[in-house]
């Protein structure tokens, strides 16, 4: 059995997940993987606390909701910056899960790449290191021998990253169309019903499953994200962020959604990567689709994506994730692959 240390950076909606996971599926890790999971250090907005013998995982689920945080726990250390916690313990993997920033990146980039000089393993759910700083993190990954995992960045529980890296090798990519966000498409369908569009914002807030700022949603630019992502690991694309044409669904109406339910198709945000005489054009956007494709069939809380290639034609798959489980459960994976 090995006993592998961790340190969470977050203690919201993925990573409080996380603890739950492990607390009902540690035999199961422990028998089919050899790997017992102790969280010795943990970071949110109010610092960081340590507990080498590893914290107890009902102590730290129950943190936020009785309106307490790593202020409230024995390890607690005063005056300590989030980023700085891998200077406060030895431990081997850092589970990055704070709110994504798109201005510096911080705290998550800095407590990654600390991690990976220090020769740790590091899983993300944040996206923001990866936007950021995509090259150099790879760069710093390979040349400290350390694994990096980070499929729960894109479509949570959906394995994109693991199917298009793992899974199609010797293929070539030709082209990817996705429903990547999942809260917009909620918020689009709610709309089409009638309601609000800040309504439906808000119920997405509350069971957990939209952005910190939701307006990354509704905005394309975390479908943005999750091209890149998508488009730096998995194929030659080596642009910048910029270079995706993005339009959120800021502006759609319950008139054009209407109009398109009645001419038999819907409105959907969708993520479109496509080479044009060899070169890639990237765009997130609106589009209307017929009501029996496979994107049109991505309803409410689903996220879907569709992929082009030169020797396995075309493979669609989609899942239902309607809070941060499903996430939680792809770190998890991750967890225990970056160790396999």
């Amino acid at each position: 059995m090995r006993e592998v240390s961790v340190v969470l950076v977050g203690l919201g909606n993925v990573n409080r997940s996380l603890l739950h996971i492990l607390k009902i599926k540690q035999q199961h890790i422990q028998s089919q993987h050899g790997i017992r999971f102790s969280i010795c250090g943990v970071a949110d907005s109010k610092g960081i606390a340590v507990n080498k013998k590893g914290f107890d995982i009902d102590e730290l689920y129950s943190l936020r909701p009785n309106g307490l945080s790593t202020v409230n726990l024995a390890g607690y250390i005063p005056n300590a910056v989030t980023s700085s916690i891998i200077k406060h313990i030895n431990a081997e993997l850092l589970v990055e899960a704070s709110p994504v920033n798109l201005n510096t990146g911080e705290p998550g980039l800095s407590s990654v790449k600390s991690a990976i000089d220090s020769g740790w393993k590091v899983v993300m759910a944040n996206k923001g290191p990866l936007v950021m700083d995509f090259d150099g993190l790879m760069k710093s990954t390979k040349e400290n021998h350390t694994r990096i995992g980070y499929s729960a960045t894109v479509c949570g529980g959906l394995p994109v990253i693991n199917v298009l890296k793992r899974d199609l090798k010797a293929a070539s990519i030709t082209e990817i169309k996705g429903i990547f966000n999942a809260t917009s498409n909620f918020v689009l369908q709610e709309m089409e019903k009638g309601r609000m569009m800040q309504d439906a914002i808000i119920e997405a807030q509350k069971i957990g499953a939209a952005e910190t700022d939701p307006s990354l949603d509704i905005s394309g630019q975390d479908t943005a994200n999750k091209l890149y992502i998508i488009m730096r690991s998995a194929t030659d694309f080596s642009g910048a962020i910029k270079e995706i044409k993005l339009e959120g669904i800021d502006n759609v109406t319950a008139e054009q959604l209407s109009a398109a339910r009645s001419s038999n198709h819907a409105i959907k945000l969708i993520a479109t990567a496509q080479q044009i005489n060899g070169q890639w054009q990237l765009s997130v956007k609106p589009e209307s689709v017929p009501a029996n494709s496979f994107l049109a069939s991505c309803s409410g809380w689903e996220m879907g994506i569709k992929i082009k290639t030169d020797l396995y034609e075309s493979i669609s798959m989609k899942n239902y994730e309607a809070d941060p489980m499903g996430t939680a459960a792809a770190v998890l994976r991750d967890m225990i692959d970056v160790f396999a």
